[in-house]
């Protein structure tokens, strides 16, 4: 009669991950942050992720503009014959006049500096695009990363609490055989068995999908990782931050390539002019001249009005989209800052304070069962308390680092950095 009451409390004493319980870490250096784990994934992700890859290529495309916009226009060369099978005097080649010339192409108007300076702004544009894939692709590995360790840490709890149900499951089943409990009891017990297979089935799941997902991420395996880095919060945030931002920056630099290019329209209204030298030579006689000539075109009809005119209103389009990347800057770092600091304030009231307590909880109703004070139902409700705080615990790790994360990507901050 007393092995199912010792066989059921011993099951209801299995020992919780140690991470679970242990009291909140002191603060840590901001380094410690990522372990070399995340660290080694962060650079295996930077160095194979195609879209990153991708606007690598168009930064060095843009490096192409900005060699090409600093170069002359090229030199043409002509020839020209007159005076060749005519009538009368000019007929034959007696009276042929031929004509060799080189002519260059003379831009005015400043259109050569004004065609760098595009070209100079696009390719910084083109780096700040470039930061912001690389700083989107390492904020999504840290919160691919911190999803498998939440998952692997809610997997190993709920088949801990698995074998806890199936150890309640057969005490129960003992003393229902030995007249102690009716037989609802053993129905109960064994309907918490099945859920709790069920979820341990599904975090099983869950964890495979999460590394697949972050595998994804880094093209290729991952290593098995620490669940205790989960609840590392890493030191406080600083008392500001924010200032240019990557987001903000990326449409500075195109303020700056749109008024380059209110500059090079109002160039192109500019005419050219083109310059040439040749020699002439006279069939007749076997004499040879030399030939000057300059053409100007005439702006008469052509005075690139409807280019300068896109060229501001494209101006005003990148002013307002900075004015409003700024708005949105602030009020994103005020939300991420808020949330950082709600989550944080939740990990450590949760680990500190709620799971400690319901572990006492569950600690006092064990000993009150031990002692007929308490039904065996009561022991459940105070394990199943106990585990909804740990969930509960490890959601709120979870929810801190992808919002730490979400926050250092809104700031460039080097703790983004691998």
């Amino acid at each position: 009669m007393r092995i199912p009451i010792l066989g059921l409390a011993a099951a209801l004493a299995v020992t919780w991950p140690a991470w679970a319980v242990a009291e909140p870490p002191p603060p840590v250096p901001a380094a410690s942050i990522h372990d070399a784990t995340l660290a080694n994934l962060i650079a295996q992700a930077l160095a194979t992720n195609p879209r990153l890859k991708a606007a690598q290529a168009r930064v060095a495309a843009a490096q192409g503009d900005v060699m090409q916009a600093g170069v002359l226009p090229n030199p043409q060369v002509s020839l020209q014959t007159e005076n060749l099978a005519g009538s009368g005097p000019y007929s034959g080649t007696r009276a042929m006049e031929t004509t060799l010339g080189l002519n260059q192409l003379v831009e005015l108007g400043g259109k050569r500096g004004s065609r760098q300076a595009v070209a100079t702004a696009a390719e910084s544009r083109a780096r700040l695009d470039a930061d912001i894939v690389r700083l989107d692709l390492v904020r999504d590995v840290r919160v691919a990363h911190a999803a498998l360790l939440a998952a692997t840490v809610r997997r190993t709890i709920v088949e801990e609490q698995r074998g806890l149900a199936a150890e309640t499951a057969r005490a129960v089943a003992a003393r229902v055989r030995s007249g102690h409990d009716s037989a609802i009891q053993e129905d109960r017990a064994a309907t918490d068995l099945r859920q709790a297979e069920i979820e341990a089935a599904r975090a099983a799941r869950d964890e495979t999908a999460a590394r697949r997902s972050l595998e994804l991420l880094v093209g290729g395996p991952v290593p098995p990782l620490d669940p205790a880095v989960l609840r590392d919060l890493g030191p406080t945030l600083p008392a500001a931050a924010g200032g240019n931002t990557p987001d903000v920056a990326r449409w500075r630099a195109e303020v700056g390539r749109t008024r380059a290019t209110i500059a090079v329209e109002r160039a192109r209204a500019v005419p050219d002019v083109t310059v040439g030298a040749g020699v002439r030579r006279f069939n007749d006689g076997r004499d040879t001249a030399l030939v000057l000539g300059v053409t100007i075109p005439i702006p008469a009809f052509d005075t690139n009005r409807g280019g300068i005119h896109r060229a501001y209103q494209e101006s005003t389009e990148a002013e307002m989209e900075l004015d409003r990347a700024t708005r949105d800057q602030d009020t994103a770092l005020a939300i991420a800052r808020d949330r950082v600091a709600v989550a944080r304030a939740e990990a450590e009231t949760l680990a500190g304070q709620v799971v400690p307590g319901a572990e006492q909880a569950a600690a006092a109703t064990r000993d009150g069962y031990r002692q007929g004070k308490f039904p065996y139902l009561d022991v459940l409700d105070a394990q199943r308390t106990l585990l909804a705080a740990r969930l509960t615990l490890v959601a709120a790790y979870q929810d801190y680092h992808q919002s730490r994360a979400d926050l250092d990507r809104l700031t460039g901050a080097e703790e983004a950095q691998p």
